[in-house]
C-alpha cells in the first residue's frame, strides 16, 4: 500500500515537469570531488612567497584543519586577494580534471545516463523547455542536456567562444529545427567553462583544460568572497533567472542537494512553504534539509535517502508519514527514474 500510494505521488508530482535542482550530490557518481578533498587539495597545492600570504594560508589550514568544513574556514577568514586567486585557480584545476574524466566516462557509456534519460523524458512532456537550477561548477547538468539532445542555454553563447548576455534565454531558440526543446542551466556559483578576459569581459570558453594566460575562472567559492562577486555579470542576471525560474515553476526535484545554500535555498523554501510540492532524492538527507522542510510542516514534500540498512530506502512525506522500504534504492537517481518513465 505505500509503494502503491507513494509511486502515485511521485509520478503525479514528477509529471508536472517540475524545475530540477542539482547539488554536489549529482556529481558524486562521476568521482567529482567533495569539498572536504577539495579542501585537503588546497592545503597540499597552494603557495605564496608574499610573508602576510603566507601567514594568512597557515590560519586557513589550521582552521580547515580544526573543522573539516572549507565553507566555515572561508566564511571565518577576510581572504587576502592573492590567497583568493590562489584558491580559485587551485579549486578550478582539480574539478576540471576529475570533470574532463567524467566527460570521457559518460561519452563511453553514452546510453547509461540517467540525468539525460529525465531530460529526455521531461522534454517529451513538457512544452519544449525545461529548467535546472544548479551550485555547481561541472557541467554534468551540459553532458546530461547534450545527450538529451536540447539546446543549452546558460546566458552564454555556446561558440568556441561564447560571449554572455542577459537576453539570451528570451530568444524562442526552441523553435530551431533539429532540436527536441530548450534546456536552460542556472549556475549560480559559476563554471568551469567561464572565464574574464584579460580585458574584463566573460567569455565562455569550453573544455579548457588549463586555464589560458591571465584569465581567471568565473567560479565563486564558498566564503565571504562569494557574497561580492555574485554583485557582478553574469551572476546578477543568472541569479534573476534562477529566482524566476524557482518562483514559477510547478514544483520541484531537488538532487543530491543539501539546502546548504543562501543563494538558492531561501527561494525555494517560501514557495514550499505555500504548498509547492518538492521531491529530495539523495544519499543522506542533510539535518538542514529535515529542519527547513520537515520541521517547517511544509505542505507536500517527498524526502527519499539510503536506508540505514543495505537495500533499504528512507521515505519522509507529508501525505503518507515516514516509513523504510526494503528491496530498494530509490535514492539513485537510475532507479528513482525508473518509476516515473
Amino acid at each position: 500500500m505505500e509503494n502503491e500510494a507513494l509511486l502515485k505521488l511521485l509520478q503525479d508530482w514528477t509529471n508536472r515537469i517540475p524545475l530540477i535542482i542539482l547539488g554536489s550530490g549529482a556529481s558524486v557518481p562521476f568521482n567529482l570531488p567533495s569539498m572536504w578533498v577539495l579542501g585537503e587539495h588546497i592545503k597540499k597545492t597552494a603557495s605564496f612567497s608574499d610573508s602576510k600570504d603566507i601567514e594568512q594560508f597557515e590560519e586557513f589550514k589550521e582552521e580547515f584543519d580544526r573543522c573539516g568544513d572549507l565553507e566555515k574556514t572561508l566564511l571565518s577568514i577576510n581572504v587576502r586577494p592573492n590567497v583568493l586567486n590562489s584558491i580559485v585557480r587551485t579549486t578550478w584545476e582539480l574539478i576540471s580534471k576529475h570533470d574532463l574524466e567524467a566527460y570521457t566516462t559518460i561519452i563511453n557509456k553514452i546510453y547509461d545516463f540517467p540525468l539525460a534519460d529525465l531530460i529526455r523524458y521531461f522534454l517529451k512532456a513538457s512544452t519544449k523547455k525545461v529548467s535546472i537550477v544548479t551550485t555547481n561548477y561541472d557541467r554534468i547538468g551540459e553532458y546530461a542536456a547534450s545527450i538529451a539532445g536540447g539546446l543549452i542555454c546558460t546566458g552564454f553563447a555556446q561558440n568556441y567562444v561564447g560571449h554572455f548576455s542577459n537576453a539570451m534565454q528570451s530568444n524562442n531558440q526552441f523553435n530551431l529545427f533539429g532540436y527536441p526543446g530548450q534546456v536552460n542551466i542556472w549556475k549560480v556559483h559559476g563554471s568551469l567553462d567561464w572565464f574574464k578576459s584579460p580585458i574584463g569581459d566573460e567569455r565562455q570558453l569550453p573544455l579548457r583544460e588549463k586555464i589560458p594566460t591571465d584569465y581567471i575562472p568565473s567560479i565563486v567559492t564558498p566564503g565571504l568572497s562569494k557574497y561580492f562577486e555574485t554583485h557582478y555579470e553574469p551572476y546578477r542576471t543568472i541569479f534573476t533567472q534562477a529566482d524566476n525560474e524557482i518562483e514559477f515553476a510547478n514544483g520541484y526535484l531537488c538532487i543530491g542537494y543539501g539546502f546548504n545554500d543562501e543563494h538558492v535555498q531561501p527561494k525555494l523554501i517560501n514557495q514550499i512553504k505555500v504548498g509547492k510540492s518538492i521531491i529530495v532524492i539523495t544519499k543522506t538527507l542533510s539535518a538542514k534539509t529535515k529542519q527547513l522542510i520537515i520541521d517547517n510542516k511544509c505542505k507536500n514534500y517527498i524526502l527519499i535517502e539510503e536506508g540505514s540498512k543495505a537495500g533499504t530506502t528512507n521515505v519522509y512525506t507529508s501525505l503518507l508519514g515516514d516509513f523504510v522500504l526494503d528491496d530498494t534504492s530509490f535514492w539513485q537517481l537510475n532507479e528513482y527514474i525508473k518509476l516515473i518513465i
